[in-house]
């Protein structure tokens, strides 16, 4: 009986060391190692797996010291590690975006501003695009300047042209004020080209607001 409880031990042990996972890496005969690996993987596991040993490859690690359970178990882990990374990438992005929104949300509840015109002109030698822009003040407070950005783009949301905005008088609150502008032409410049071009009824304004000062001294931004 002992005699044979000592050949079943032997034997499982044999076969607990059969499994290729148990086989330490070697490069000659990597590939029949694979192929027999996967009648115990499943397809993600082997990508973990290859993907793995290029990556210790190119780290510099010697992969002849380590079996290929070890191997997988440390892409597993990298694996496991980079989704955690990513997932707080992920969850910070999309902070700084709601942030970013509720920034501007803010600050377009306080001033409006759009574009009703866009024209072209010629003065001696230069050209230049203009624009003729309405502004209100939507708060309840005199306002002293605005600043932010004008951004044209197609009816697709591609963008085209953004230009800076600042405004540096006064506006009472509740008034809705007119401005006319202009910017350089260049004919060299696609943007340029592509914005004088094309009708404003074949464009979308977006307004950008980025600080607002008050009479008062106090600012939104």
């Amino acid at each position: 009986m002992k005699k044979l409880l000592l050949t079943f031990g032997l034997v499982a042990t044999i076969a607990s060391c059969s499994s290729p996972l148990d086989k330490k890496f070697n490069e000659e005969t990597a590939a029949e190692d694979i192929e027999a690996l996967k009648s115990e993987l499943d397809t993600i596991e082997l990508e973990i797996l290859a993907g793995t040993m290029i990556r210790l490859k190119l780290q510099d690690k010697k992969l002849e010291e380590m079996t290929y359970k070890e191997i997988l178990k440390d892409g597993k882990k990298w694996k496991s590690e980079q989704e955690e990374i990513e997932a707080e990438q992920n969850a910070l992005a999309e902070k700084a975006a709601k942030e970013e929104a509720d920034r501007i949300k803010r600050l377009s509840e306080a001033v409006m501003v759009s574009c009703f015109d866009k024209g072209f002109k010629k003065f001696d030698y230069e050209e230049f695009i203009t624009y003729k822009f309405v502004i209100k003040n939507k708060s309840h407070k005199e306002i002293r300047a605005i600043k932010g950005a004008i951004t044209f783009t197609n009816l697709f949301d591609e963008k085209i042209k953004s230009l800076s905005f600042v405004y540096d008088q006064p506006i009472e609150a509740g008034e809705e004020i007119f401005w006319n502008a202009s910017t350089d032409y260049n004919q060299f410049m696609d943007d340029d080209q592509a914005l004088k071009n094309k009708s404003l009824k074949d464009l979308k304004v977006v307004w950008e607001p980025e600080k607002i000062i008050f009479v008062d001294g106090t600012t939104l931004e």
